[in-house]
């Protein structure tokens, strides 16, 4: 009985690794090639803006103890929290910059859209900034 517990635990963190990682790679195969990310409706053929829209659907993929100047940032996607995210980190390559702009024009509009979508920009933003300070 102890033997197979002692497998399940290692299958399950062999899958919790794999699908971490299948996650982390998609994130990059779409950042770096923003064409890969199929479209959506609301981004009205903005290539950019899909790409942003397809990486906020993988913010559950931050580590939960991922941190930028010792701020997690996870939770600010999880509640929806563009705004802090937006004044509290800053993008630094010109790629995530375009994306983010991107999102932000259909998304955030400078804090005038619905929360449900701050909450989709907050996510975006979120991966954006793992994806640039992730070691």
């Amino acid at each position: 009985m102890k033997k197979l517990v002692q497998i399940l635990a290692g299958v399950s963190f062999a899958a919790v690794m794999s699908s971490s990682y299948a996650d982390t790679a998609a994130m990059q195969k779409i950042y770096k090639n923003p064409n890969l990310a199929p479209k959506a409706q609301r981004c009205g053929g903005d290539q950019k803006c899909n790409a942003f829209y397809a990486l906020s659907k993988q913010w559950q993929s931050i580590p939960d103890n991922f941190k930028i100047s010792g701020m997690k940032i996870k939770p600010y996607a999880q509640s929806g929290d563009g705004y802090g995210l937006w004044k509290g980190f800053t993008l630094s390559s010109d790629r995530a910059i375009a994306l983010s702009d991107a999102g932000d024009a259909v998304f955030y509009s400078g804090g005038s859209s619905s929360k449900s979508d701050e909450r989709i920009f907050a996510q975006g933003l979120a991966v954006l900034l793992y994806i640039e300070n992730k070691k």
